[in-house]
């Protein structure tokens, strides 16, 4: 799992998620990327940085995920709007949202943000 900054990065040439990118290819996984993450980075870089979240975006690996938008059932927003107050950041309560959802570490550029939802207990990888 991804967060807004470590798109970011990846989209700048940090080599960080590079690795992590492959390891789970090798291991046949999957990399989540929130959405409301996607589009965060999206809106925080230079559009000449796009092209590198395209190319991420096209690997096999790689699932954008939307939280459930069943509005007279059980959806995601709610819960996920609420962890994004605790964490301060809309990515970050998102990102912690598909991470509890999905039982997945997460690898993020604020784990102070992510640790005040998912805990200190929680598989988070800085970077």
């Amino acid at each position: 799992m991804l967060d807004t900054g470590v798109l970011m990065a990846y989209a700048q040439g940090v080599d960080a998620l590079s690795e992590a990118m492959v390891a789970a290819a090798d291991a046949n996984a999957t990399v989540a990327v929130p959405l409301v993450c996607l589009l965060e980075a999206y809106s925080l870089l230079n559009h000449t940085e796009y092209a590198y979240l395209s190319m991420m975006r096209r690997n096999p690996a790689v699932r954008v995920l939307t939280p459930a938008l069943q509005v007279d059932r059980a959806d995601g927003c709610p819960v996920a709007g609420g962890m994004a107050r605790q964490a301060g950041r809309l990515g970050a309560g998102h990102a912690a949202f598909v991470a509890i959802s999905s039982a997945a570490g997460l690898i993020t550029s604020r784990a102070d943000q992510v640790r005040k939802v998912l805990g200190d207990d929680w598989p988070i990888v800085e970077v």
